[in-house]
């Protein structure tokens, strides 16, 4: 009887005793903008664009527009040779710039 009793609790031990498997979170899918967009103030936004990424301004603008009135004006940065961008968006409220930026973008000339 001691036997069967001891063999019973050792398989309840043994059994009891499983490894927990964690599991990893499901993958997500991260919107757009937590990926290329970051912001700061306008000078250092400016400065990283220019002197960190070596681009040049190619346009700028300010925004006339009633649909957007948190935003006061664009710019959008460009270096031909390696074909990056930029586009910098300036804030009304507080010091805050935003910049947006890739690769590849591919250049056209205006047609009149």
């Amino acid at each position: 009887m001691k036997k069967i009793l001891l063999i019973g609790l050792c398989l309840l031990f043994i059994l009891g005793n499983k490894p927990i498997i964690e599991t990893q979170p499901k993958e997500r899918i991260v919107p757009l903008s937590e990926i290329l967009m970051y912001c700061n103030t306008p000078e250092f936004i400016k400065g990283m664009a220019t002197n960190d990424y070596m681009l040049g301004l190619a346009a700028s603008g300010a925004i006339n527009d009633s649909k957007h009135r948190m935003l006061l004006s664009m710019e959008l940065f460009v270096n031909p040779r390696n074909k990056q961008w930029a586009i910098v968006f300036n804030y009304t409220k507080g010091n805050l710039s935003c910049i947006i930026g890739g690769n590849h973008i591919k250049l056209f000339s205006p047609k009149n």
